[in-house]
């Protein structure tokens, strides 16, 4: 009996691993934050970028928040896989121009997330722990004439230098202006496909400076726009046009 008995333990254990399926992998998502200005490399020098509207200008400062940085599964219903829920990016610091992500299930995905902060979430001191705080804080305002609030919260992005000379700068700063919503959400239609064999999947967000300024809308660059709502509303049709663009990194 003793003799029979092991190779049939032995018979039972490989015919429980055959019916076995790995839904396993080590496979993570790695996001780079790539910047240009249309297919040349950021320059705070020279006045070496020229926008839609004729404007040489270069790039001193660029500073954004992303959030609900997520995976959509093209199955299970389309739930998402949240990568990060915020991120800054901070173009002087390389530390922040990337993010990784825990192991990812097997299946399909589309990346997505929101460029700024939505208004449910975009309250005055609500990041005070976060690193962006002093630089992207927008206090709130009260407008003498109408007694409307003026900002309040955090700007979704500062993009900053020189035009026309070295001497004359812009600031490309936008944000909640008159309190209204302002971030939008980017959809990206690649398929990023990850199975048993798929190593670590590596992409770039790039985002292209001069389609800020164009496309639908052509904006001239301005010193200050925080208050103008026409420029904002403007600025948030071109990001949702084709200001980002996701590329696969082939290692």
């Amino acid at each position: 009996m003793k003799n029979l008995f092991f190779p049939i333990l032995v018979l039972a254990l490989i015919i429980s691993s055959c019916g076995e399926t790995n839904e396993n992998n080590d496979s993570k998502v790695i996001l780079n934050f790539n910047h240009l200005c249309d297919n040349a490399t950021l320059s705070n020098n020279l006045l070496s970028h020229i926008n839609e509207a004729g404007e040489n200008y270069n790039v001193q400062t660029l500073k954004y928040i992303l959030t609900d940085i997520k995976l959509i599964s093209d199955y299970k219903d389309h739930d998402a896989v949240v990568i990060k829920d915020l991120h800054f990016v901070d173009f002087s610091d390389p530390s922040t121009m990337y993010i990784e992500s825990e192991v990812i299930e097997n299946g399909s995905y589309t990346l997505s997330f929101r460029f700024g902060l939505h208004a449910d979430i975009n309250i005055a001191d609500n990041y005070t722990n976060e690193s962006f705080h002093a630089s992207m804080d927008w206090p709130p305002m009260i407008d003498p004439n109408t007694g409307m609030e003026m900002g309040g919260g955090y700007h979704y992005m500062k993009l900053e230098g020189a035009y026309i000379n070295d001497s004359t700068f812009y600031n490309t700063h936008t944000g909640p202006t008159m309190g209204m919503d302002h971030s939008f959400v980017v959809n990206f239609d690649t398929q990023l496909n990850i199975d048993n064999n798929t190593r670590n999947l590596e992409y770039s967000i790039n985002m292209n400076i001069n389609n800020w300024y164009q496309n639908p809308n052509t904006i001239n660059l301005a010193p200050m726009i925080m208050m103008d709502m026409q420029k904002q509303m403007q600025l948030m049709n071109n990001g949702m046009t084709d200001v980002f663009t996701l590329q696969g990194i082939l290692d």
